[in-house]
C-alpha cells in the first residue's frame, strides 16, 4: 500500500493513549470460525446477513469489494424498508438459505423486526432453525438466550469491541469465511497497518489540521465502484466516533468516475472547506483492451479500460493539488483481501488518534438513544 500525502510533511505521532481493543486481532479463533462457516456452505447457496450499522457495514464492504470472486452468495437485510425485506425474501430459494442475525445489544429494533418475520416464514416452511440459523453478539444478550431456546448457533462478540470498530470480529469474518474470501489474508493487512501505525496517526493529524483551519467535511472517493462500501462503512465510523460535544467533521461519500459528473465542479471551484482522500487501484482484477480502429475519440486506441480510469484519476488529482486543496492518495496493488484489512485498521486507528485530538470519547453514541427512545414510545404507545 502506497499511501502520500500532497503538499503536507509526515510527523512523529505518538500512538493513542486511548485502549483499542479491536487491534487485538483473533487469531486464535479463526479455525473456529472457518468450521462454522464451511459446515454452512456444505449445506447452503445463500446466507442472509440481518443487521444495521456495524453489524452489517463490514461484512457488507468485503462482499461488495470481492464480489468479483465470492464462491456463496450473500444478501444484505439491513434497513426496516418493507419492499426491502419483502423482495428479498421473496426471492429466496428457502431450503438452501441460511440466515445470520448480528446484533451487539441483541435489542437493536431493526434487527428484531426482522428476525421476527424470518422465523415465521421458516415456521410456515417447517424448515427447522437448528444448522441454519446463527446468533452473533455480546454474551448474555437476548440473541444468546434465542440461541438456547432454539438449540442454534451462538458466536460471542467482545463487549469492548463496538459495532463500528467490529470488521474483525465474528460480525465479519465468519459470512466472509462463508463467502469463500481469506480472512487470515484480511486479518494479515490489518497486521501490516499495526506495524506501520505511522501512516494511521499522520491521517488522523493531518485531517485534525485541516478541521482547525475550517476544513470540516472530509471526501472519501475511491476510484473503483466495487469500493463504494467502504465510503458507507467510513461513514459510520468518522461520523459516529467523532461527533460528539459540537465537534466532528462530517465524511462526505463520492466514487469515481461517476461522481465527477456530479459533485467535482464544487470539490475543484466550491468552498475549501473539505479535504479528499483517494483510493486508486494499480492492478484490477479484470480490465478490457479497446481496439485499434475505434470510433470518435481517436485516443482511445488500443488503451486498456484501467488506462481511462486512472487518467481520469489523475485529472482529478491534479486539478485539486492547482487549487490548493488538502489531497492523500492510496494506492491498492490490488483489491484483495489483504488491501482491505490494512485500510480497515488503518481507519479505525486514525478514528481513535483523531478523538484523542478533539477530546472526544471515540466509543459510544450517546445521542443517537434519544431518537431510539421516541421511536420505542410510539410503538409501544
Amino acid at each position: 500500500m502506497r499511501v502520500e500525502f500532497f503538499n503536507w510533511k509526515l510527523k512523529d505521532v505518538e500512538k493513542p493513549k486511548t485502549d483499542m481493543p479491536f487491534s487485538h486481532l483473533p487469531w486464535e479463533d479463526l479455525e473456529e470460525w472457518k468450521d462454522v462457516s464451511e459446515d454452512m456452505r456444505s449445506r447452503f447457496e445463500t446466507m442472509v446477513i440481518v443487521g444495521i450499522g456495524g453489524s452489517s457495514l463490514g461484512t457488507k464492504t468485503v462482499y461488495e469489494a470481492l464480489r468479483y470472486k465470492a464462491t456463496r452468495k450473500l444478501l444484505f437485510i439491513d434497513n426496516v424498508d418493507p419492499l426491502l425485506i419483502s423482495e428479498t425474501l421473496r426471492t429466496l430459494d428457502w431450503e438452501n438459505t441460511c440466515f445470520f442475525f448480528a446484533s451487539k445489544s441483541g435489542k437493536t429494533l431493526e434487527t428484531v423486526t426482522v428476525l421476527n418475520v424470518i422465523l415465521r416464514e421458516l415456521r410456515s416452511r417447517n424448515l427447522p432453525l437448528k444448522d441454519r440459523v446463527i446468533f452473533v453478539g455480546d454474551k448474555g444478550n437476548s440473541f444468546e438466550e434465542l440461541s438456547r431456546k432454539f438449540n442454534t448457533k451462538f458466536v460471542p462478540v467482545p463487549s469492548e469491541i463496538g459495532g463500528r470498530f467490529s470488521v474483525f470480529t465474528a460480525i465479519s469474518v465468519i459470512p466472509c469465511f462463508y463467502a469463500g474470501f481469506d480472512c487470515e489474508v484480511l486479518l494479515k493487512g490489518g497486521e501490516l497497518s499495526l506495524k506501520e501505525i505511522k501512516t494511521a496517526l499522520n491521517l488522523a493529524v493531518w485531517k485534525y489540521e485541516n478541521y482547525m483551519v475550517g476544513r470540516k467535511n472530509s471526501v472519501l472517493m475511491p476510484y473503483t465502484s466495487y469500493l463504494r462500501e467502504f465510503t458507507e462503512w467510513y461513514s459510520q465510523l468518522w461520523a459516529e466516533s467523532l461527533g460528539k460535544n459540537g465537534k466532528g467533521q462530517t465524511p462526505v461519500k463520492a466514487v469515481g468516475t461517476s461522481s465527477q459528473h456530479s459533485i467535482l465542479q464544487l470539490f475543484i471551484d466550491g468552498p475549501d472547506d473539505k479535504l479528499y482522500q483517494f483510493f486508486m487501484v494499480e492492478r484490477f482484477p479484470a480490465d478490457y483492451r479497446l481496439p485499434e480502429n475505434v470510433e470518435i475519440l481517436e485516443y482511445l486506441s488500443n488503451k486498456r479500460i484501467s488506462e481511462v480510469i486512472k487518467a481520469e484519476f489523475e485529472g482529478t488529482l491534479q486539478s485539486l493539488i492547482m487549487k490548493g486543496r488538502p489531497v492523500v492518495v492510496f494506492t491498492l496493488k490490488r483489491l484483495e483481501e489483504f488491501e482491505l484489512g490494512y485500510l480497515f485498521m488503518t481507519y479505525m486507528v486514525a478514528t481513535v488518534k483523531m478523538a484523542e485530538l478533539l477530546g472526544v470519547n471515540p466509543y459510544g453514541q450517546p445521542a443517537v438513544e434519544l431518537g431510539k427512545k421516541v421511536a420505542k414510545e410510539i410503538l409501544s404507545s
